[in-house]
């Protein structure tokens, strides 16, 4: 019996290691094409004076936080923390508070959700309240807004901290009182997940409503003297609803790779068990950074301006890429004024 059992629990153990190998490096690859996607739209969006955008600046501030996120990712994943930490408290403490307990890499990830809905907001403003968004929206508007995300990511998940304590020179998970995990696991599913979906929902829906009344007052049967307002009004509608579908496309894949991690976090801290190093946790924080390199994909897929700003910036080494459709570098420059 008591070989059984070694068995056992040696089968169990390489079950373990075999996980964490392949989420380590299915960690890794990810990371690797976050950084490589993330680092080209902030180089297509700095170099091509078309893509400088109010829009495209929360874009830009997308792709740098997805691409921090993603190297945080690669050096997360493969670089672990001795179980026995430094003899020198304060390269303990920045061993287990700062690097054992990711703060960094989700002070990230709360930015990632943020700046979306700022994203959001911006487009929700642009379409749904032109006349108050040209009025009220300026660079020094977005720029306040772009810090606020940065800010309020690191103030409020810099309190992951509270997860971790150090014992006898081992870096451990804290037990937090019952009635302080249960509130902080609401303001956690609330703060990250629930509310930025019930607003971006909200904010889809009227954006698309707004579009099919804008298209119904287009395609109405023009008159001779309207058909050359009616055909640029037609392009601007056209790259506003290609700009719309891109980033639904995001909010959408950040509502399915977010919710497990949520739900297992939500749960955990009412009680449920959870394996911080089962595979079930490791694979919902592998979505959660998978959201990181995925961006760039669906840009180079959908986003009709994205495309012609990567021409523009191929143009002098492949003037074959560079090619651009009659009309689409002009509907892709209106469609964020």
């Amino acid at each position: 019996m008591s070989f059984n059992r070694c068995l056992d629990n040696a089968y169990r153990n390489a079950s373990k290691m075999d996980v964490q190998s392949t989420l380590r490096l299915l960690q890794t690859v990810i990371g690797s094409v976050g950084i490589f996607g993330n680092f080209v739209v902030c180089i297509v969006i700095a170099k091509v004076p078309a893509m400088r955008t109010l829009t495209n600046a929360f874009i830009f501030n997308q792709a740098v936080i997805d691409f921090l996120g993603s190297l945080l990712m690669v050096l997360d994943s493969n670089i672990a923390i001795p179980a026995v930490l430094h003899r020198n408290a304060l390269i303990a403490g920045i061993q287990c508070f700062i690097w054992d307990s990711s703060v960094i890499l989700w002070v990230i990830y709360v930015a990632s959700t943020l700046n979306l809905v700022m994203l959001t907001s911006e487009r929700y403003l642009a379409i749904v309240y032109p006349f108050k968004y040209l009025t009220y929206f300026r660079k020094t508007r977005a720029t306040a807004m772009l810090v606020a995300v940065w800010v309020s990511a690191i103030g409020y998940k810099g309190t992951n901290v509270i997860y971790r304590q150090i014992v006898d020179r081992a870096c451990v998970i804290a037990s937090l009182s019952t009635a302080a995990s249960l509130a902080w696991g609401i303001v956690t599913f609330l703060v990250e997940y629930l509310i930025p979906l019930i607003f971006m929902t909200f904010c889809y829906v009227h954006i698309i409503l707004q579009l099919k009344k804008a298209s119904s007052t287009v395609h109405a049967e023009p008159s001779t003297s309207q058909q050359g307002d009616n055909s640029m009004s037609g392009s601007l509608l056209r790259a506003r609803r290609n700009t719309l579908k891109t980033l639904f496309i995001v909010f959408a894949t950040y509502t399915i790779c977010w919710l497990p991690n949520q739900v297992a976090f939500f749960m955990f801290n009412f009680g449920f068990p959870l394996n911080f190093n089962g595979a079930f946790y490791l694979i919902s924080v592998a979505l959660v950074q998978l959201n990181c390199c995925i961006n760039p994909i669906i840009y180079s897929f959908k986003y009709k301006q994205f495309q012609t700003g990567v021409r523009v910036l191929l143009k002098p080494c492949c003037p074959k890429l560079a090619h651009t459709r009659e009309g689409e570098s002009v509907a892709v420059t209106l469609s964020h004024r």
